[in-house]
């Protein structure tokens, strides 16, 4: 069923019409329970972030004081802090399996995961109270909501934008190295397979109140990744504009072939929104600017004071993610409609093959369109026609594999795999398969990222009969996952098991010249006491080095085989990222 969307004027849309002067007093909540106020509600919103104790403490008095709320501890930070999912649901809902038979719209709100970003927190605490008290509860009719108070901790207790590791975990999506991420991927993402994710940050540009961005990595499904754009941003933009607001597409100002316009960050997926696309699930990135400026409904833009502008960043996340949860409710049947066909249509095309995924890709304009931009020159802003850099296209394919062999040295990592929720089978006797083998001409390592010399390759593609037996892995693509699959197992796709280190194994990087290979063989040595014999036959050596090929540990398999393969199971379900626990 598709409503068309009503607009109330809302409780906490009331308190939010006016900063509050110091010391006025808040309205009432718009029910008879007495709702525990936000430590923002008692500063007035101008005492800067919340700190990791009130925040908790108004996340506990909500799990007491409503029936409709409950709390889930995931894992526990390095520091020891709690990692908790709140859930939020009309009549209530604690597992996994009974959200998903409801039938019921599943969002997600994943806040600021960079500790410094730290207006969608707060956000998240006031759309709850509109939830179970306010003019969001008849969304629960149709919606079911996850609640994260906080991805990152550690981080955002010092305003830092790494976890305690030093990990950057909106990166950490492929590699979940994360104890914190790796409880959201595999405890929420996996098990309540959510339709709608909402990753919280700070970024874009004013004077738009919020900014917000899809899946735009075109090796997602195309359904999954327009219906966003089609259907819930333009939402966002209407609300805005009933407050004195503006938003627009994340993120700004970027200038391509000397062309000056509005365009996107990269999209790889080991960030969250272009992860959880490549799983088939609605992922929306929102963006809060500084909002030093706003944009009046007559299209004056004025200046925001300084003391103000934490309220104008939370108040821009609380409108998009209570729009968002209000079109979660009255697109109830079209979003599921969606998120299951993204599923379905994944795995009826590993089933068969032969369709295009993506390799490579390019950014493009989308087209001309009317966007604030800062002026050059000067301050303040001026709404110009510009072209809006938000359309990645494919610029290399190759053809879908039913399926990609693993020889025995990559089983470790098999447990990688299966957190992501993606189905690996063992070989149970010898047999031969005909499939096409990767080899690396070039090895490269690339820069230093995240704990790791991130690499890439060059490769060459031949078919070959390989003989596999016991110690062998099938992984077959007709997954709902199969997107990921080939994202991951594709050699020269910007993020994949090469790239992430998880090769390096068997993949040693190439040397950048014969010189290089000569010095590591002479090993500090005096090239004057070698014969010239011995020099040649050494130089040799490293020529043949330079030009050799290495066999890349993972293969593709075109057409459908019988295999003897059976499915493999973990050995045990322990927390793989958490390193101690003092209970």
């Amino acid at each position: 069923m598709t409503r068309t969307l009503q607009r109330r004027p809302a409780t906490l849309l009331l308190l939010l019409g006016a900063v509050l002067p110091a010391g006025a007093a808040l309205p009432a909540p718009a029910a008879s329970q007495e709702l525990p106020q936000t430590w923002q509600e008692q500063q007035n919103f101008r005492s800067g972030p919340t700190p990791f104790e009130p925040l908790m403490k108004f996340w506990y008095e909500l799990d007491a004081m409503s029936d409709i709320v409950s709390m889930q501890p995931l894992t526990r930070t390095l520091l020891d802090r709690p990692f908790n999912m709140i859930t939020i649901a009309d009549p209530p809902i604690t597992t996994p399996q009974d959200a998903l038979r409801s039938g019921k719209t599943i969002v997600l709100i994943a806040p600021s995961v960079h500790g410094g970003e730290v207006s969608p927190k707060e956000a998240a605490q006031l759309v709850a109270k509109e939830l179970v008290a306010g003019d969001l509860r008849d969304v629960l009719d149709d919606v079911i909501v996850l609640v994260i108070p906080l991805i990152n901790p550690d981080g955002g207790e010092v305003r830092r934008r790494t976890n305690e590791q030093g990990f950057d975990m909106n990166r950490d999506y492929l590699k979940l190295e994360s104890q914190e991420i790796h409880a959201l991927v595999t405890q929420v993402m996996n098990e309540w397979t959510p339709d709608i994710h909402l990753d919280g940050h700070h970024g874009g540009s004013s004077p738009y109140v919020i900014t917000y961005q899809g899946t735009l990595n075109p090796a997602g499904d195309a359904e999954l990744r327009a219906y966003p754009y089609e259907n819930i941003f333009p939402l966002i933009r209407e609300a805005a504009i009933q407050e004195d607001y503006v938003s627009f597409d994340y993120s700004g100002v970027r200038t391509e072939n000397d062309v000056r316009g509005w365009g996107s960050t990269s999209v790889e997926p080991r960030k969250h929104h272009v992860y959880t696309g490549l799983t088939n699930s609605i992922g929306i990135l929102l963006e809060t600017p500084s909002n030093t400026h706003r944009v009046m409904s007559d299209g004056t833009v004025v200046a925001i004071p300084e003391e103000e502008r934490y309220y104008h960043q939370i108040r821009g996340q609380f409108i998009a993610t209570s729009t968002i949860l209000r079109a979660a409710a009255d697109q109830r049947d079209a979003i599921r409609a969606v998120t299951n066909g993204a599923r379905q249509r994944a795995i009826l095309a590993g089933t068969t093959g032969g369709d295009e995924i993506v390799l490579e890709y390019e950014l493009a304009n989308r087209g001309d369109e009317p966007v604030w931009m800062p002026n050059e020159e000067g301050e303040g802003y001026t709404l110009e026609t510009v072209p809006v850099y938000l359309k990645w296209v494919p610029t290399r394919t190759t053809t879908r594999p039913v399926g990609y062999l693993l020889p025995p040295s990559m089983a470790p990592i098999l447990p990688r795999l299966m957190d992501h929720d993606i189905a690996v089978y063992g070989f149970q006797a010898p047999t031969t398969i005909s499939a096409e083998v990767y080899y690396a001409t070039e090895v490269r390592r690339d820069n230093y990222f995240q704990g790791h010399y991130l690499q890439s390759v060059s490769v060459e593609k031949e078919q070959e009969e390989v003989e596999v037996g016991q110690g062998w892995y099938y992984i077959p693509t007709a997954q709902s996952r199969g997107n990921l699959i080939s994202y991951l197992l594709e050699p020269e796709t910007d993020d994949n098991l090469i790239t992430w280190n998880w090769t390096d194994h068997v993949l040693q990087v190439t040397p950048e010249s014969v010189e290089e290979v000569l010095a590591g063989m002479m090993g500090g040595r005096d090239a004057s006491q070698m014969s010239e014999d011995q020099m040649n036959r050494m130089r040799q050596f490293a020529e043949r080095q330079m030009a050799r090929r290495q066999q890349v540990p993972m293969m593709r398999v075109v057409d459908t085989q019988d295999l003897p393969i059976v499915r493999v199971a973990p050995f045990n379900e322990y927390q793989r990222n958490r390193y101690f626990r003092t209970y």
